[in-house]
Parts: structure tokens; sequence; C-alpha cells
């Protein structure tokens, strides 16, 4: 079963699965940089600090092994995958190729109850950045599920799993290489901006547009990280 990380939570911690806790609380960790690239993963350390049993943990470990945030080398054991600059441009390559296909799909095939989540998800983005006091986990989680309902119109599984996965990726290099910039009032007011175009162009059934300003949109911030991932 796959978690949405964080934000709204709709059921209680007591209902909730005890390895969706631990994954989210893990893959959070890992993604803010608390838990730092290349950081060795011992199990018995992660069920005192997060919970759990050990087989609990280690399945966690497996599936963000398998997800790519957890690397394995040998009989060494766990630790968080590391950052590079031919891993981030991979993430980013891929990703784009992904949603602008699924993108252009789900314009010429989706129908009025996407495009009512579309509006919603678009709104509650808009609501979240003019909000006193909203989290860079809540601001993240907004403009990530804002991204997934552009192609949340006819678009696989597999697809959505993988953009997804992708997006999280390109998130946790934001989050640690630039966590400022994503608070600056005019990155935010352009980005937002660009947010509404894109939704227009959708909205408008103009596939080719929406897909060239979603590919615009997802190329702001690739030669920022760049920089900053080779200054480190």
């Amino acid at each position: 079963m796959r978690s949405d990380i964080l934000p709204p939570s709709t059921t209680s911690a007591a209902k909730e699965p005890i390895t969706n806790r631990i994954y989210d609380s893990i893959l959070e960790d890992i993604r803010s940089g608390k838990l730092e690239p290349g950081q060795k993963l011992k199990v018995r350390e992660l069920t005192s600090e997060y919970g759990g049993s050990t087989g609990s943990c280690r399945e966690v470990l497996n599936r963000l092994s398998g997800e790519r945030f957890v690397q394995t080398k040998g009989m060494t054991g766990f630790s968080v995958r590391d950052l590079s600059s031919q891993d981030l441009v991979e993430v980013l390559d891929l990703r784009d190729q992904l949603e602008s296909q699924a993108f252009v799909q789900a314009i010429q095939h989706g129908d009025t109850e996407w495009e009512e989540r579309l509006v919603l998800a678009f709104h509650r983005l808009e609501r979240e950045r003019v909000r006193e006091g909203t989290s860079l986990i809540e601001r993240e989680y907004y403009h990530r599920e804002f991204h997934l309902a552009l192609i949340g119109a006819h678009t696989s599984e597999w697809h959505q799993f993988f953009i997804r996965t992708l997006s999280l990726h390109s998130e946790r290099y934001r989050r640690i290489l630039l966590p400022k910039r994503i608070f600056e009032p005019e990155y935010v007011r352009v980005v937002d901006e660009e947010h509404e175009q894109i939704m227009r162009l959708a909205l408008e059934r103009r596939a080719e547009e929406a897909a060239e300003a979603l590919k615009k949109h997802r190329s702001r911030s690739r030669t920022d990280l760049l920089i900053a991932l080779e200054g480190r």
C-alpha cells in the first residue's frame, strides 16, 4: 500500500499501518537531509528511533531501497542514497519525459471529474501559499499533489508510481541543496503564476502549449541545483 507522504491524515495514528508510519518518517528524514546522504542505516537503531519491530523497519528499508532512496552494498547493510550530478540529471530527465507524456494524455482524455480535481489541487496549493505559518512539508506536499493532478486522467498506475517517486527524489535534492529558495517571495510568485498558466492551458485542452509550459516550469531549478551540488 502506497503512502501519500504526510499532510492531511484522514485516519488516526492508531489505525494507520505501522510500516506506513515508519516509511513516512524515515523517507521524510531522508528527503529533508536529517538522515544525511551516505549515512549508514542500522536496523536496531532505526527501531529505537522510529518504533516498530526490526522486521517492520527492515521491510521499510527494503521498500525504500526499491524506490532508490536507500542503497545496499554487498553485506555492508543499508545506507542513505548519495547525491550526485549524474543521478540528479537522470531523475530530472526521466521525470520530464514521463510527466510530459502523461500530461498530454490527460489533456486529451480527461473528463469533467479530472478538471474538477485539477482546479481543487490548484486551489489548495494557492491556499497554502497565502496561509501564515505554512511549513515546508505542507508546501511541498500540495505542490506535488498539483503536479499529480495534472496527470490524473487515464494514466496507468505504473506511470503515476514512477512519476510520484521521481518527484520525491527531485524534492529531496531541492530541499537539501536549495532549502531557502522554496519560500523566497519572488520565486514563489513566479512559480505559482506558472502553475496557473499550466492549469488554464490544460483546461482549455491546448495540449502542446501546456506541455511546453510544464517543461519550462520544470527546468527552472535544474541549473541552480546542479551548481549547488557541484559546490558541495
